[in-house]
C-alpha cells in the first residue's frame, strides 16, 4: 500500500506538467476566444491551488492566508497602477481573455496568476530577495511574448523583443525585486517542494505556449528554468 502511495506521488508533478504543456499546446493552436474568458480564469485557478494549499499547510492557516493575501493585493495594486500610468513597465492594456476587469484595468484573475510566480522565485532563491527578482525577469522572458502574441494583453508602442519593450524587464525586475521583499518575514530555505509548483505550472504552460508557436527564444528560456526548478535540491 505504501509503495502504491509513494509512486502515486511520484506521479502526479510529471502528469501535471504534462497537462500544462498540453494545455499550451491547444492555446497556441486555438487561440482563447473573448467569450470563453471564464475558461482561461479557471484555469489560472487551478493552477495556482498546489502552491496555495502548500504555503498554508506549511505556514499554518494565518500566517499563509495573509503572506497570500499581501502578494495577491500587491499585485493588483500595482498592476492597476502600471495600466493606469505606465510606471514601472510601459504603457500597456489587458485584453479580455483572462477575467473581467477591475477598476476597468486588471482582471480579477491577476493576484492568483502572479503570486505562484513569486512563490517560485522565493522558494528557488531561497529568500534571496534580489536573486527571485532576477528569476522573476527571466520568466517575463518566456511568458511576456507568448501572452502578448495570444492577446491576452499588448504594449501601445510595441517592443524589440517580440513586441514586449524593454522598459516591461526592467518593471519586472523592480516589481519581482519588492514583490519578494514582501515575504521576508518566512525562512524560504525551509520552504517544501511543493511551495514552488504552481509557477513551475505556469512557466510550463507558457514554455509550451511559445514552443508551439515558434518563439523559439523565450520558449527556450522557459526550457532552461523547468530544467533548472527541477534540478535544484529542494526540501521535501
Amino acid at each position: 500500500m505504501y509503495a502504491k502511495s509513494g509512486l502515486r506521488s511520484r506521479l502526479i508533478l510529471p502528469s501535471a506538467l504534462a497537462f500544462a504543456a498540453i494545455s499550451g499546446f491547444f492555446v497556441a493552436r486555438f487561440p482563447v476566444r473573448p467569450e470563453l474568458a471564464i475558461v482561461s480564469a479557471i484555469f489560472v485557478l487551478v493552477f495556482a491551488w498546489p502552491s496555495y494549499s502548500a504555503v498554508v499547510r506549511w505556514l499554518g492557516v494565518r500566517r499563509g492566508v495573509r503572506l497570500l493575501v499581501i502578494l495577491g493585493v500587491y499585485a493588483l495594486v500595482l498592476e492597476t497602477v502600471a495600466v493606469k500610468t505606465g510606471v514601472p513597465y510601459g504603457r500597456f492594456s489587458y485584453g479580455p481573455k483572462i477575467g473581467k476587469l477591475l477598476f476597468d484595468a486588471v482582471p480579477w484573475t491577476v493576484p492568483f496568476s502572479w503570486t505562484p510566480l513569486v512563490l517560485w522565485a522565493l522558494t528557488l532563491s531561497r529568500g534571496r530577495i534580489f536573486i527571485a527578482g532576477g528569476l522573476l525577469v527571466a520568466v517575463d522572458l518566456c511568458l511576456d511574448p507568448g501572452a502578448v502574441a495570444q492577446g491576452f494583453w499588448s504594449y501601445g508602442a510595441g517592443g524589440a523583443y517580440f513586441a514586449v519593450p524593454f522598459s516591461n524587464f526592467v518593471g519586472w525586475m523592480l516589481s519581482g525585486t519588492l514583490g519578494a521583499w514582501f515575504g521576508r518575514s518566512v525562512d524560504w530555505r525551509e520552504a517544501p517542494a511543493e511551495v514552488r509548483t504552481s509557477g513551475l505550472l505556469s512557466i510550463t504552460f507558457w514554455t509550451s505556449v511559445c514552443l508551439n508557436m515558434s518563439l523559439w527564444v523565450p520558449g527556450l528560456v522557459g526550457v532552461a528554468l523547468i530544467v533548472g526548478s527541477l534540478f535544484t535540491p529542494k526540501k521535501t
